[in-house]
């Protein structure tokens, strides 16, 4: 298990630094946009892991809702706090972008405004998971994450969901429409993202089974008293 963790990790630091070189040494310059168009593989790469992450969720918390596997629950949170992360990094690379490209750090466009209700859903998800105990948390917030997951895809197509509102966003085929050398360097910089999030996701399942044991044993040693 602990050769696994090491491979895993030079594996995703060697990526991430080849990203970084693919990103600003190999893709070509964006003529209009210029400098600030490489937040693009940052800004993108990173919308795509949290559907990822939150995806993941989406399918653990039913899997425990049929199942009633601790393990599936353990998953499911360790994938949603790396998916938050990943939002977090989404809602605050957008505004870098926005600001050369709109002339504003904010608008209440379709696709920001759903990623922000998202990012809510599952803040709103830990804050349940923090009040409650026990499997009453554990279902509750399996609930909550089914929820929250259906909103991935309302996220993704929300550019053509509401086009008259969306003149500003990049339709969902702009990473499609990218030269070469551009599409290499986003799919190498999605792949370098989605190994860091194996080994977050690996780190902090066996950090949750630690805790769940532990927590066996405290209980089992109570009762004992």
């Amino acid at each position: 298990m602990g050769k696994s963790i090491k491979i895993l990790t030079v594996l995703s630091a060697i990526m991430i630094f080849f990203a970084i070189y693919l990103i600003f040494a190999y893709a070509p310059m964006e003529k209009s946009m210029l400098e600030i168009q490489k937040v693009f593989y940052f800004h993108v790469s990173s919308a795509f892991i949290a559907f990822v992450a939150f995806g993941v969720n989406f399918a653990l918390c039913i899997m425990f809702l049929i199942k009633r596997k601790p393990q599936h629950d353990i998953l499911a949170v360790a994938s949603a706090e790396i998916g938050l992360l990943f939002c977090t990094a989404v809602l605050l690379s957008g505004p870098i972008w926005a600001r050369v490209s709109w002339h504003t750090w904010w608008t209440w466009e379709p696709r920001l405004t759903t990623t922000l209700v998202m990012w809510l859903m599952y803040v709103g998800y830990f804050i349940l998971r923090a009040i409650l105990r026990g499997e009453t948390r554990r279902t509750f917030s399996a609930v909550l994450g089914i929820f929250a997951g259906l909103n991935v895809p309302i996220v993704y197509h929300s550019v053509n969901i509401w086009q008259a509102a969306s003149n500003m966003h990049p339709g969902t085929n702009t990473k499609y429409d990218m030269a070469p050398t551009m599409k290499l360097t986003f799919w190498f910089t999605f792949l370098a993202f989605l190994s860091f999030y194996g080994l977050m996701l690996f780190l902090q399942y066996r950090m949750g089974e630690s805790n769940l044991r532990y927590e066996a044993i405290r209980q089992k040693q109570l009762g004992e008293m």
